[in-house]
């Protein structure tokens, strides 16, 4: 049994599938790296949580499930900012020691294999509905079906954060943006009529 596994996760937000996923990491390992992955980045259609806010979300949800926090590390790993950075690189500069990591994401096994980690896969348990995108649609869209996809703690916890009048936000004020890049456009357009 490996000592120390990683899993990387923007957890956008933490949900039933990422909880499967750290139960069957730890059936196999005595301790889970769990890396907040994206971590510079909020308050966006794909990240709209901080990462002070996913760090309370993953603690309040292994706690609530009784997953021992002394079985789990979490850490930040940011994006890289250039193609000639190596994120599988940065990742170890990050965590502490692992044997082995978990994903399923292709780039993320590319980057890992690449440093030298051994990658395995994780059991996909109903992956379209613990989509975090759909999750993210159904807050957006105020439907309360997606409490029923994350753990109750972050359901709580997320109701405290006000994530569906949020998500709302962020898409109207995206929506605001790419209205006002493409104004110029069509100014243009109208100009040479």
């Amino acid at each position: 049994m490996p000592r120390r596994a990683l899993y990387v996760g923007r957890f956008q937000p933490f949900h039933l599938g990422h909880l499967h996923a750290i139960e069957y990491i730890l059936d196999r390992a005595e301790e889970v790296v769990l890396a907040i992955g994206s971590s510079q980045h909020f308050n966006t259609w794909r990240n709209p949580l901080s990462v002070d806010e996913r760090y309370e979300m993953i603690v309040r949800a292994l706690r609530g499930e009784g997953i021992p926090l002394g079985r789990v590390f979490i850490v930040n790993v940011p994006d890289i900012e250039n193609e000639e950075e190596d994120w599988g690189k940065l990742v170890l500069s990050r965590v502490p020691r692992i044997d082995v990591a978990y994903s399923n994401d292709p780039q993320t096994v590319e980057d890992l294999t690449f440093v030298g980690i051994a990658v395995r896969p994780i059991p996909f348990r109903r992956r379209e509905a613990y989509a975090a995108h759909n999750i993210r649609k159904l807050m957006l869209e105020a439907k309360e079906d997606w409490r029923d996809l994350v753990p109750t703690s972050v359901g709580e916890f997320l109701r405290e954060l006000r994530m569906e009048e949020r998500m709302r936000e962020i898409k109207e004020r995206e929506k605001k943006q790419l209205s006002a890049q493409e104004d110029p456009e069509r100014l243009r357009h109208k100009c040479r009529r």
